[in-house]
Parts: structure tokens; C-alpha cells; sequence
């Protein structure tokens, strides 16, 4: 019975194997393919610095020089942000108080749609301590013209989490 049910699993498990393999065609010239951001080191050496300058000034308290930092892009262009997002994204930076700051993960996908997810650590503990201790936020590098940019996350952004991202 046992070899009975192996070799009906197996003989399944090619036929899936087979017809799964049938049908692809290779894209036709005219088909788009997704082509994702070229990077050298100095992409991502400039993203790093640029994160860790904003994370070292909210450390110590230079909220103003790390707001400072922020862009907006709209437009395919770079701007200054507009007033009601500096005043909101100061309110949710200060209605907690880090004792540190750090960067969680980095991920480049495209010039416009880049992210970085950093956390805001409250207190430390100790190792097995279940108890959360730190709030993330997720801020969007830009790359325009060569230079880099540090934009919002825009919370149409965060509900949707759709790729096309606006900052």
C-alpha cells in the first residue's frame, strides 16, 4: 500500500513537473520587462550617510536640522515639503522619546521608489524580554539627477502599500 501511494505521488508530481514546463514562450521584443535601478557603491554609501545624518540629528534633539533634511517629490520634481506634512511628521516624532534611533532594512527598487525602514529604540532590555521597545518609521530616498534626496512616506503610501509610490 505504502509503495503504491509513493509511486502515485511521484508519477503526479511529474505530470505537474511536465505540463508546467509547456507554453512559455519567450517575451516578444515588444513586451516591456521591468528593469530595476543600476547602483554603485557610492549610491548606497550616499543613502547610508544621508540616513545616518537624519537618525544622528533626531538622536540629539536637532529635530529642526533633521526635518531640514526632508524633501518632497512631486511631479517628477524635488521640492521643499509642504507645511502641514513638516508639522505632522514633527508631531509623531515627538510624541515618543527614542533613546536611540537605527536603521532596520534598506531597499533600492527603483530612482522614485526606494525605502528605508528605521526604528526608534524607547529603552533597552534585556535579551529574552518580550516587551516591545522601539516604533518604525519608513523614510523614502529619491534619486534625481544623480543626487539623492530623503522624502515622507506619504500614508496613502502606507495603506495601499503600493509600489508606485508617492512621496
Amino acid at each position: 500500500m505504502m509503495k503504491k501511494s509513493l509511486w502515485t505521488i511521484i508519477a503526479i508530481t511529474a505530470l505537474i513537473l511536465v505540463s508546467c514546463g509547456k507554453g512559455k514562450n519567450a517575451p516578444a521584443d515588444s513586451e516591456q520587462s521591468v528593469v530595476f535601478m543600476k547602483l554603485s557603491n557610492n549610491d548606497t554609501t550616499e543613502v547610508y550617510n544621508l540616513v545616518n545624518t537624519y537618525l544622528d540629528h533626531l538622536t540629539n534633539g536637532r529635530m529642526d536640522e533633521a526635518l531640514a533634511m526632508i524633501s518632497y517629490f512631486e511631479n517628477d520634481s524635488v521640492k521643499p515639503v509642504p507645511e502641514d506634512m513638516l508639522k505632522r511628521q514633527r508631531t509623531s516624532l515627538n510624541a515618543l522619546h527614542p533613546i536611540r534611533y537605527q536603521i532596520e532594512h534598506v531597499m533600492f527598487l527603483y530612482d522614485t521608489d526606494c525605502e528605508v525602514k528605521y526604528s526608534g529604540i524607547l529603552f533597552d532590555k534585556e535579551e529574552n524580554d518580550p516587551a516591545p521597545n522601539k516604533v518604525s518609521f519608513i523614510i523614502k530616498p529619491v534619486r534625481k539627477e544623480g543626487k539623492w534626496y530623503l522624502t515622507l512616506a506619504d500614508s496613502e503610501d502606507m495603506i495601499t502599500n503600493d509600489s508606485g509610490i508617492k512621496h
